[in-house]
């Protein structure tokens, strides 16, 4: 070889993966649809709660701009389903809080269950499941 030559280079040609099989889309276009509407529905019907839960403080007075300021969230169930119970508009925009924040893991949960039972993908499970754990223990203990 002199100089001018060159060493032949291995060739860079990219990886072409198989595609999709129409069973792995439907599977995948399943997960995504099932999410999807978990987040639509749950974002609704939070804020329909939140609405009523406004109506009813409103229509009692028990909602004043003092109390807005000053009132932390309750988020023990007990207290809060309490409230619910004997109609405190408050509890029930708190109920409607905890929807909001609920839909997030009602869509990893059922994302986690799907990766299972659709798609057989036993990694995607586990990290879904892993990250279902760590949402879950950031609520409780930083809640």
């Amino acid at each position: 070889m002199t100089q001018l030559e060159t060493p032949a280079m291995p060739s860079t040609q990219p990886i072409v993966e198989a595609p999709a099989t129409p069973v792995q889309k439907r599977a995948e276009s399943n997960i995504q649809d099932a999410a999807a509407w978990i987040l639509r529905i749950g974002v609704v019907t939070s804020v329909l709660v939140m609405l009523v839960g406004l109506a009813l403080a409103l229509d009692h007075g028990s909602l004043t701009t003092q109390m807005v300021k000053h009132t932390k969230f309750d988020y023990r169930p007990t207290v809060l389903w309490h409230g619910v119970v004997t109609g405190n508009g408050v509890a029930v925009i708190n109920l409607g809080i905890y929807l909001l924040v609920l839909t997030p893991i009602l869509r990893v949960a059922t994302s986690m269950v799907l990766f299972l039972i659709e798609e057989h993908d036993y990694l995607y499970t586990v990290v879904t499941l892993l990250v279902l754990i760590l949402t879950l223990a950031g609520l409780l203990i930083f809640g």
